[in-house]
């Protein structure tokens, strides 16, 4: 049997997605080949499941992880993240383990795995690792055409530059853009309980990002967490902003009813986790428990996982996010002067449309756009509406000459 190209590949690429749950994991990572509806489960003996166990961990390999354990019949016994990876290695195979079988099969697919970039990187985006002023190293991605009108992206706190690459990617058809992910969470950081957390430092990377690239002002689009980010350096940082868009912003007024019970029961868990590493193991805890992350859309569920995947993540996470969650906005606002779009959606129940209502009256030269059948999740798939409503505001402020 020769080997099915599409499966293979398909393989490789799941691996890579999944790349940022998967080394976080403690050693083994236990998995599953699991069976598709009513079908009955591979028999666990057959040398084709075997086979398949090999092609895996090899994949599994390459992006650094040191064991893979293949659980079968004991589908329960796997931690809710190992249960969502079992998923997406599986839909991958089609839920069939035939495609590894013979010798051939196996050196092709071994060619294939060696010279397979498992990185995420691709041509169009430029990586690197920047130094900050207080010795933090940032992941840093930007865009090729350094030329065109500048954006930088300030990403929901704590979350992979992955889950908003499709944005990433429509916004640099037009525009040169820049962002970077969360200090302490991504990369080398062995000094964490030393570097500071709040908000003014986050902007600061920012700014430190904006200096790298030599970028006099820009334009700041803030999302989620990031909003509050974004804000809040148009507000310190005036000569350097030249508009501001914020999305579907988590913002905490001090007034319950503008913040949605899933905001609540986040500030409370993020702000119990903040307490110390043994609180953050106790809660993290929890979400091992399959049913615990049932909620989480299948499409972005990859990324978003990423800071409760083990406990120290989640510890880190919680200290920047109780930062963003105690930031004081009023005095902020006020100070904010450029041109503001201030976005949310009618069916949101993550973050509250009453709060973007508030931003958007604070502000003193905001427009406030509610997206009919809005949400998080909606944001994150990039719908063409959303697309529209951002170059609509970008080429206003900008200017249509520019985007020519």
């Amino acid at each position: 049997m020769t080997i099915s190209t599409d499966a293979a590949t398909r393989l490789c690429e799941t691996v890579r997605m999944l790349r940022h749950l998967a080394i976080h994991l403690p050693d083994p990572i236990c998995l599953s080949f699991l069976a598709q509806g009513s079908d009955v489960a591979p028999d666990q003996a057959c040398s084709s499941v075997r086979a398949t166990e090999r092609a895996v961990s090899t994949a599994f390999a390459r992006i650094g992880v040191k064991a893979v354990q293949y659980v079968h019949d004991g589908e329960a016994q796997l931690s809710s993240f190992e249960m969502f990876i079992s998923k997406k290695i599986c839909q991958a195979l089609e839920f069939a383990y035939d495609h590894f079988d013979d010798v051939d099969s196996a050196k092709d697919f071994g060619r294939l795995v060696r010279h397979f970039d498992f990185s995420g990187a691709v041509p169009e985006v430029e990586t690197l690792h920047l130094i900050t002023r207080d010795n933090v190293a940032l992941s840093v991605h930007a865009s090729t055409e350094r030329d065109r009108p500048a954006i930088v992206l300030a990403l929901p706190c704590g979350m992979p530059f992955d889950l908003c690459r499709d944005w990433f990617n429509a916004l640099s058809e037009r525009f040169f853009v820049v962002t970077w992910e969360t200090r302490g969470l991504f990369g080398s950081c062995t000094s964490f309980d030393q570097l500071s957390v709040d908000t003014d430092a986050q902007v600061g990377d920012l700014i430190n990002v904006m200096n790298h690239y030599g970028l006099d002002s820009a334009h700041l689009m803030g999302i989620c967490g990031g909003a509050v980010i974004a804000l809040s350096a148009a507000a310190t940082h005036t000569d350097r902003v030249n508009s501001l868009s914020l999305w579907h912003g988590d913002y905490n007024l001090g007034d319950d009813s503008l913040r949605t019970a899933h905001q609540q029961n986040f500030e409370w868990l993020m702000e119990s986790a903040a307490v110390d590493r043994n609180e953050a193991s106790d809660l993290q805890a929890l979400f091992l428990d399959q049913a615990t992350l049932a909620t989480i859309p299948d499409s972005i569920a990859h990324a978003a996982l990423y800071p409760y995947v083990n406990e120290e993540l989640f510890y880190r996470y919680a200290r920047l996010n109780d930062a963003l969650n105690k930031t004081e906005l009023k005095s902020r606002l006020e100070q904010i002067t450029v041109p503001t779009l201030v976005v949310a959606g009618d069916c949101d129940e993550t973050t509250h449309l009453g709060g973007s209502k508030h931003i958007a009256e604070s502000i003193s030269d905001a427009l406030l756009h509610v997206e009919r059948n809005g949400s998080h999740l909606a944001f994150f798939e990039s719908t063409q509406v959303s697309k529209q409503t951002a170059f609509r505001f970008l080429e206003s402020t900008v200017g249509s000459a520019h985007l020519a």
